[in-house]
């Protein structure tokens, strides 16, 4: 099911305009994970040889998140992360990771110190993008836009987008009463 759910946006956003690239201009970027809060996509055409080895390669991920903190208030933004991928004995290990807000501010850095590979674990989001850096293979899908940039804004315009509104609240309005109502209820009718 989580699948299925960047799709359904993909459809949603052409019509209102927010997915709107010439060919000309247009890149492909893959999808390697797509669920409501976070859609990871990598750009095949970016993927680098690592010198000096014939089944190393290196690629970029952006994760784009609806939050990027569990608990407090909702802090979108996007995970940049450089990953190495041994295609020979199906193995991954990161290399450094970059935490941005949505304004693209930079909140956070971090280098891997451990340069220990890990197995690629069947059914992960390390197989998926394995098999796009190794085999060249997207089998899921692929999100087209003039930039990276313009996709991480067009995810998160139409997560807020649907975001629920906040329950209607009504205001209790005081009527004012009438300048000189009192007044003339107090007074005895006059009668000619």
């Amino acid at each position: 099911m989580a699948r299925r759910a960047l799709p359904l946006l993909i459809l949603a956003l052409i019509p209102a305009g927010f997915i709107h690239a010439s060919n000309a201009q247009a890149a492909a970027y893959a999808v390697v994970r797509s669920e409501m809060d976070v859609v990871t996509v990598i750009d095949p055409s970016a993927v680098e040889d690592v010198p000096d080895s014939a089944n190393l390669r290196r690629a970029w991920s952006i994760s784009v998140q609806r939050n990027l903190v569990s608990g407090g208030p909702q802090q979108p933004g996007y995970v940049r992360t450089l990953n190495e991928y041994d295609c020979a004995t199906r193995k991954i290990r990161w290399e450094s990771f970059f935490v941005y807000s949505r304004f693209g501010a930079s909140l956070m850095h971090k280098d891997n110190d451990d340069k220990a590979w890990n197995d690629i674990e069947p059914k992960s989001e390390a197989e998926e993008s394995a098999r796009i850096i190794c085999e060249h293979n997207n089998r899921w899908s692929a999100i087209a836009s003039q930039s990276l940039s313009q996709l991480v804004m067009t995810l998160m315009q139409a997560w807020d987008e649907a975001a629920p509104l906040p329950p209607l609240q009504t205001v209790p309005m005081k009527v004012p009463a009438k300048k000189g109502s009192a007044a003339r209820k107090d007074k005895p009718s006059q009668q000619r």
